[in-house]
């Protein structure tokens, strides 16, 4: 039986298992994969006190953390998880767990094109987040590919760098965005937008040269953000009857915790505005934390 198990291993899990280990309770994390979505990231220039480093090693480091404390890490899926407060039950694939404590930290997927190479030139030029990338693009012409309020918003940033923007979307308009935005897009003569397109190819070997599109026309680019908005992975949550909000995102308090005495939640499966691995770590931190004081509380109810 450990105090806390955290389901999850990207830096909102890393850090929830760091401080719960800190806080002497007996925790283990497991994950499908280190790092999450940053260890995608060729290079992570806006992480306290690393100028750059990539995402893989800036998960190792954080993996190498927990381990020196104690921290008990599993590679394994989590299918399903059972129980009530103090007494879960997790069933992955190769084994069965006990824990008083759960901090899911799953996180989420973006949403691809499902173009050829797209992976292959994901770091490349090709995109997920203007916010932890618009820097690797000054004086260049990079394309957004959306509609919604996050593309708008990736185009307004990414123009503070590069000399030229194009937003490509498939609808004749845009998809409820903030009027403001909208505004300041059509003001900004480097950014222009075209509607009723769709990217039918990535063009490149090694790194992205341009996108051909589907009217025929073919753009050069140095780089091509796409914001077509993320999945929650936020199934194991509904099973528990974690409360959901409208866009699949868990609703927790401000300490992190859930609806379901117990549980908590850290990091991008979570509803908050900024999606970055310092936030996640900062909601990880608070997770723990939660979970430590609720331990605490029921051991002095017991005694």
């Amino acid at each position: 039986m450990y105090d806390v198990l955290v389901v999850g291993t990207g830096p909102a899990g890393y850090t929830a298992a760091l401080y719960a280990a800190r806080y002497k309770l007996d925790t283990m994390m497991i994950g499908e994969m280190p790092g999450g979505l940053i260890s995608e990231a060729p290079d992570v220039c806006n992480f306290p006190s690393r100028k750059s480093i990539s995402g893989m090693e800036l998960a190792n480091k954080m993996e190498e953390q927990v381990k020196e404390l104690g921290v008990e890490v599993i590679y394994d899926k989590v299918e399903d998880i059972k129980g009530n407060d103090d007494d879960f039950t997790i069933n992955a694939l190769r084994e069965e767990y006990k824990t008083k404590k759960v901090i899911l930290a799953t996180g989420q997927d973006r949403r691809r094109l499902g173009l050829d190479r797209e992976s292959k030139l994901t770091g490349r030029g090709v995109s997920y987040c203007a916010t932890c990338d618009a820097a690797f693009y000054n004086e260049k012409t990079v394309g957004v590919v959306g509609g919604g309020d996050a593309a708008l918003a990736s185009a307004l940033l990414l123009v503070e760098y590069a000399d030229k923007v194009y937003i490509l979307y498939r609808k004749d308009s845009f998809f409820r965005p903030e009027p403001i935005r909208v505004e300041e897009v059509e003001q900004n003569d480097n950014i222009e937008t075209i509607f009723n397109v769709n990217v039918d190819e990535l063009l490149g070997e090694e790194k992205l040269t341009g996108v051909k599109l589907n009217n025929g026309e073919t753009l050069e680019l140095d780089g091509l953000f796409i914001e077509i908005g993320s999945i929650p992975n936020n199934v194991l949550a509904k099973n528990l009857g974690v409360k959901i909000v409208d866009n699949g995102y868990i609703n927790t308090d401000e300490y992190r915790r859930t609806n379901i005495p117990g549980i908590y939640a850290a990091g991008d499966i979570i509803d908050s505005p900024l999606k970055q691995a310092i936030t996640a770590a900062g909601q990880g931190a608070e997770a723990a934390a939660s979970a430590y004081e609720d331990i605490q509380r029921q051991r002095v109810k017991d005694e």
